[in-house]
């Protein structure tokens, strides 16, 4: 029997919801990448990403969530991150989106709504 506690503060909840990353590499180049989230709580995220040679542990994201919407209105979460684990996906997940790595970051802010003006 595992007597091993869980350490989280906050439930992780599973979605998959397209992800924008924003940050610099270890060379210092600036680059955008479309990901798939794959899981979020209050403290934290995990999402897959096809560009694992750019992530590094320490490194300072800027994240965009796109919520699904409806024909009126539709909006998304933003807010900054920082990678605390790369580990390879574990592929389990509902499609095949979920293949990739998977980079685990820790939420430095809240994550604030906003509404995607472009569509008003």
């Amino acid at each position: 029997m595992n007597n091993k506690l869980d350490k989280r503060d906050f439930n992780r909840f599973p979605m998959e919801f397209v992800l924008k990353v924003s940050a610099e590499d270890n060379e210092g180049k600036k680059f955008d990448e479309k990901a798939v989230l794959q899981d979020i709580s209050g403290g934290g995220a995990r999402f897959i990403s096809q560009q694992a040679g750019r992530y590094f542990p320490g490194q300072l994201l800027d994240l965009i969530i796109y919520l699904p919407g409806t024909d009126d209105v539709k909006s998304y979460m933003n807010g900054k991150a920082t990678v605390v684990r790369i580990n390879p996906a574990d592929n389990s997940g509902i499609s095949e989106k979920s293949r990739g790595i998977s980079i685990a970051v820790k939420l430095d802010t809240l994550l604030y709504l906003e509404r995607d003006e472009r569509t008003a």
